[in-house]
């Protein structure tokens, strides 16, 4: 429909999981790297079209789901609520500014643009990072070696 009417814009939804590496978390991290590379890859083929692409790669959105969580953090302090997430409505409001702009990629909040950006331009000290952060998990659980 889209291609027939020469205009149209597709939003897929991914997660900063699919911009980052998240140890503990590879399965989702794929998944969540396909959707970003299907979106980039897309947004290319169809501009020719009018139809424009933009992928939403959110970090923490304070959503119902966060109050069903039971995962822990590294150091055992119990639930960890995203103390920077974005309501719901206020997501909204970013992604809505982002598609007018015809941004490729939306990131926020405002600490995920920085993972994101610190991820890119300092590979070697996240990956550091993650390995410590897998250490510490895994001599904190000692099942999961």
């Amino acid at each position: 429909v889209m291609i027939k009417q020469s205009f149209g814009h597709i939003v897929n939804t991914a997660s900063l999981a699919g911009l980052v590496s998240v140890p503990t978390a590879t399965p989702y991290a794929a998944a969540k790297h396909g959707v970003v590379g299907f979106s980039i890859s897309l947004r290319e083929e169809a501009a020719d079209l009018g139809v424009k692409v933009t992928v939403v790669c959110p970090g923490q959105v304070r959503t119902p789901f966060h109050d069903s969580l039971t995962l822990t953090d590294v150091h055992q302090n119990g639930p960890q609520s995203p103390s920077d997430a974005v309501d719901g409505r206020q997501a909204a409001r970013i992604i809505l500014k982002g598609v007018t702009r015809n941004k490729r990629i939306i990131i926020f909040p405002l600490r995920a643009r920085l993972t994101w950006i610190k991820y890119r331009f300092l590979p070697v000290l996240i990956a550091r990072i993650n390995r410590k952060m897998v250490r510490n998990l895994r001599a904190s659980r000692p099942e999961s070696r």
